[in-house]
């Protein structure tokens, strides 16, 4: 078992740290579970497809065994049919399930495809260039997902991301970094100035990458202005999550309006579900 207080191999989390901070910085590419429309969600499938792009965001939960999964709901109904809590069922029970199309739902026909452990995720970006980017969805699983991947040896394919809003919070990633070696990412909600303290608390951390939430686009140019070259800054374009009604749909009819926007303030990385669209006008730029 891993043990929390020593870390395998000290430089894992610096060299994905340093992949966030090449110069000269190009945008990054963020898959949003994995290219899901052409695959189910958070599947094995979904994510070979995406593993060409830089980071392929995948939804964490533990079963029972604290076995580390990838399922978004904290049901398996919308992608299984099967009624259960995530968190109830064991690998035998996970074995027998299979995913539905796409983004799951009553309408949706069965595939072959396996709800998947994260070591069979990781196993399949193996040898890619891309990262994973894991959203634990329970707070207090976080932990227990950053010891899995430390014990798997793959703190330099993974960011694990949680909540910031304190000095606490703060001490608290980088805690959680610092014990299993794993480059943490920040989740912040910029609402107004006072905010920007913490993105210069959090460069003063070492921490390399924030996913932000903002209602200001000049706000947000003050935030990463203050951050320099030491963080990058991602958010997510998805048309049901997205900020300033800057949104995938929106952005397919006019990159320049959504994307371009984003990028001009300071976002060096962008989560999609539409990554191919979005790569086709980073190479007009």
């Amino acid at each position: 078992m891993h043990k929390p207080t020593a870390f395998r191999q000290t430089s894992r989390r610096m060299a994905l740290k340093a992949r966030f901070r090449a110069r000269p910085r190009k945008p990054m590419v963020s898959v949003h579970r994995g290219l899901w429309p052409a695959f189910p969600e958070n599947s094995l499938s979904a994510i070979l497809a995406a593993r060409s792009w830089d980071v392929v965001e995948i939804d964490v939960q533990l079963d029972r065994h604290g076995t580390p999964y990838l399922m978004h709901d904290d049901t398996l109904t919308r992608m299984t049919g099967d009624a259960h809590a995530t968190g109830v069922i064991g690998p035998d029970h996970r074995a027998k399930l299979r995913l539905k199309a796409g983004a799951g739902g009553a309408a949706e026909p069965f595939t072959d495809e396996p709800v998947p452990t994260l070591e069979q995720a990781f196993n399949v970006l193996e040898g890619s260039s891309a990262a994973f980017d894991l959203d634990v969805k329970h707070a207090e699983q976080i932990d227990a997902v950053g010891a899995a991947v430390a014990d798997m040896g793959h703190q330099n394919m993974a960011t694990l991301k949680m909540d910031v809003a304190s000095a606490e919070d703060i001490a608290a990633l980088v805690a959680l970094e610092k014990r299993y070696d794993i480059m943490v990412m920040a989740k912040l909600r910029l609402q107004s100035r006072d905010d920007l303290a913490l993105v210069v608390a959090l460069r003063e951390a070492d921490v390399a990458a924030v996913e932000i939430w903002f209602d200001d686009l000049n706000l947000l140019r003050r935030a990463t202005s203050f951050a320099g070259d030491l963080i990058r800054f991602g958010t997510y374009t998805l048309d049901d999550v997205h900020c300033c009604g800057l949104s995938d749909s929106i952005a397919v009819k006019d990159p320049g309006a959504v994307w371009g926007r984003l990028l001009g303030a300071g976002i060096g990385l962008i989560m999609t579900d539409r990554p191919e669209a979005l790569s086709r006008y980073l190479m007009t730029r």
